[in-house]
């Protein structure tokens, strides 16, 4: 019995799913008879497989008499991008500015969004019906070429690589040539680095008697234990994250380095959490705010910790200058040249700031952004604003670059090898205090 009621059950979806599909396609036959010119249009399209009624919804509904077309949200079946092909500068882009054949983008003046900027005529194809795939760079020029009016940089800049995670809104792609090269020479230098470090593990006595050594085992399985995996990620988050042995050492030290650390951090943690969010909540309102740049959260949020790095970096140079306190052992303190590099990436990216700022005309909510907003004010009336844009923002990756590239190579490798040292060091007390 039950068996059978579960197959009148599927028999009844069935049909109602044949019945569906008839009353719609039949809809769509009475709207070719009187919408002919756009019949041959649809049938070209890459709609063509979709019938009226399920994007055109309203026209069921609305009096034909007082609507012309009905609004098609182009989001009703096609979820927004994710970070990577919007670059989070593209989230005030409308669909059809972009996936329309011929398009001509234009501003809003209302919205201040870039949409699609022809004009329609009795007859004439209606956008959704021409809309198209590419996954090349050709519509890319509609909106990015010299002299455009639209606040776009006139290059095609590639999306935002894995070097700029630590610091942006970015993701794990790594097919621009700045990031290739700069990944190659910085793995060269940690396969180096990882041999200097190695090489002191063995006894030198193997090496001039025949005495034999055992091994020490740096690792010991029980660590998986939940009771120490636990110890352990305590033990990582109060020494590399509070920096708690620095802290007891230098108080001094440690507010500097925290005022750069700690932006850092944040910096990271709020692109990682947005590019989650752009990846599996695309329509979620929370997405959206995290990719606008000219939003109160991340406008300020981004100028303030810019804010902060700048300050730190200003009192390590001014401690070194006083050459107060000296240095802690088995925590080296990075040379003035990484610093000095790392001050002049914040400073070209607050400029980069201000020409986004001053070349979209000044959107709603970029005064947030109060240290670009400022620069952006030296950039009024000045042209050539989109070309200028693209040079510095490969100055800023360029430079981004050869600081990674040169981690391993320098003094800066510390932000590698300290965390090591602290936590080995930090174990190394614990087992001296559970012997005793």
């Amino acid at each position: 019995m039950i068996e059978a009621m579960r197959g009148i059950k599927i028999i009844t979806s069935i049909l109602f799913l044949i019945f569906a599909i008839a009353v719609e396609v039949h809809a769509s036959a009475q709207c070719v008879e009187c919408h002919e010119e756009m019949g041959a249009d649809h049938a070209a399209s890459v709609h063509k497989e979709i019938l009226c009624l399920e994007c055109h919804v309203q026209a069921a509904k609305e009096d034909h008499e007082q609507f012309v077309f009905a609004k098609v949200d182009c989001r009703q079946c096609h979820a927004p991008h994710d970070e990577k092909p919007v670059h989070d500068a593209h989230s005030r882009v409308a669909c059809n500015a972009c996936h329309i054949k011929g398009g001509i983008p234009t501003i809003d003046p209302e919205s201040k969004r870039i949409v699609f900027g022809g004009m329609f005529r009795p007859g004439m194809a209606l956008p959704p019906h021409q809309a198209i795939q590419s996954k090349r760079d050709e519509p890319c020029r509609n909106c990015h070429f010299q002299g455009n009016t639209l606040g776009a940089s006139s290059m095609v800049l590639p999306p935002k690589s894995i070097l700029c995670m630590p610091c942006h809104v970015a993701t794990f792609s790594v097919n621009d040539k700045t990031t290739l090269v700069t990944l190659f020479i910085f793995l060269v230098g940690m396969v180096g680095l990882g041999m200097v470090w190695f090489s002191g593990s063995m006894d030198k006595r193997v090496l001039w008697t025949s005495e034999k050594t055992e091994p020490k085992i740096r690792f010991k399985p029980d660590a998986l234990f939940p009771s120490k995996l636990f110890q352990a990620l305590k033990m990582i988050f109060i020494e590399v994250f509070l920096l708690k042995r620095l802290f007891q050492q230098s108080k001094a030290r440690w507010i500097i380095h925290s005022l750069i650390f700690f932006p850092f951090l944040f910096r990271f943690a709020f692109g990682l959490t947005a590019l989650l969010c752009s990846l599996f909540l695309p329509d979620e309102s929370v997405s959206a705010v995290m990719l606008d740049k000219n939003h109160a959260l991340r406008a300020l949020s981004f100028d303030i910790t810019g804010l902060m790095i700048l300050t730190g970096l200003l009192l390590a140079f001014v401690r070194k200058g006083k050459n107060s306190g000296g240095t802690i052992a088995s925590l080296p303190e990075p040379g003035r040249g990484m610093s000095a590099m790392i001050a002049l990436i914040v400073l070209v990216g607050f400029i980069i700031e201000g020409l986004r700022i001053a070349m979209t005309g000044w959107p709603g909510g970029a005064a947030w952004a109060f240290l670009g907003y400022g620069i952006s004010l030296l950039f009024k009336d000045m042209t050539g604003l989109t070309d200028i844009y693209g040079i510095f923002w490969y100055a800023h990756a360029i430079l981004t670059g050869i600081f990674i590239a040169l981690i391993p190579f320098t003094r800066m490798s510390h932000i590698i090898t300290a965390p090591i040292i602290l936590i080995m060091n930090a174990r190394s007390q614990e087992q001296g205090c559970c012997r005793k």
